[in-house]
């Protein structure tokens, strides 16, 4: 997988938040599509298609709507985007069921981090999250089927950063930097990887001019270098990333001479 530099949050998030947008309506319409042949099915060949299926299908759908809410939230969206996307498909799997009546209940999770089920933590030195939290609740009610499920969706992108810097002659710096990216606490690649450096209380991309490079270890890991020329003693950092699932997320770092 090839990991490049890329372009600025801010001028790209636009297409991005189309890009998730579409993603959305793609997977209500492919739900609904589903669920209307599953019904097909079974009004087809009586018992050829189980309950447990369906509820799985609907777990499924459910955490990709998270996903694509996140991403749309994360590159700009409003938080309720999410609540939006889920009503949605709650109504269509409450119109559309083999397996007769199907409510669908779902709570994002308020507290001292998430809002409306988002949490954007990208602030804090050295770690970056950005996250969606949802409880649900499923109920199936028919002559054959009285079924109660309670689960919860969470997805969460981290991603972590650390490093130093070496003199070279005059302002000029060598950086090496770390940075590792999480999906759900686990090893995840990125698709994209942007950096910045502060110099006179101005960001600065970094790009080929600056001998960029970066090394992908394909476990989530991320090694960088580049030169620059930056006065201070201590040199500001910021990583921006976009993982496989366009959730963009990023971290700001401190680093000292080694």
């Amino acid at each position: 997988m090839k990991t490049r530099l890329g372009k600025s949050k801010a001028g790209s998030s636009g297409q991005l938040l189309i890009v998730a947008a579409l993603a959305i309506a793609v997977l209500i319409s492919s739900t609904t599509i589903y669920v209307y042949e599953l019904s097909k099915e079974t009004k087809s060949e009586k018992g050829s298609l189980s309950i447990n299926d369906f509820i799985l299908s609907l777990k499924q759908n459910t955490r990709k709507t998270v996903i694509s809410s996140l991403a749309n939230v994360s590159n700009g969206g409003e938080k309720t985007v999410l609540t939006s996307n889920l009503n949605e498909l709650s109504q269509v799997f409450r119109s559309l069921t083999p397996f007769g009546i199907v409510d669908l209940a779902f709570t994002p999770l308020n507290d001292s981090n998430y809002d409306a089920g988002i949490w954007l933590s990208w602030n804090t030195s050295d770690i970056g999250i950005s996250s969606a939290y949802t409880n649900f609740t499923v109920k199936v009610q028919s002559m054959t089927e009285n079924i109660t499920l309670n689960y919860a969706v969470n997805v969460t992108t981290t991603i972590t950063i650390s490093g130093y810097y070496t003199k070279l002659a005059g302002e000029e710096k060598l950086v090496n930097l770390t940075c590792n990216a999480y999906n759900e606490g686990k090893p995840a690649l990125a698709k994209n990887v942007t950096l910045f450096y502060e110099r006179l209380g101005s960001w600065i991309p970094v790009n080929s001019s600056n001998s960029f490079s970066i090394t992908d270890y394909g476990n989530g890991t991320y090694t960088i270098s580049f030169t620059a020329e930056i006065p201070s003693n201590t040199v500001q950092f910021s990583t921006h990333v976009y993982d496989l699932r366009d959730i963009f997320v990023l971290a700001n770092t401190t680093c000292c001479e080694a």
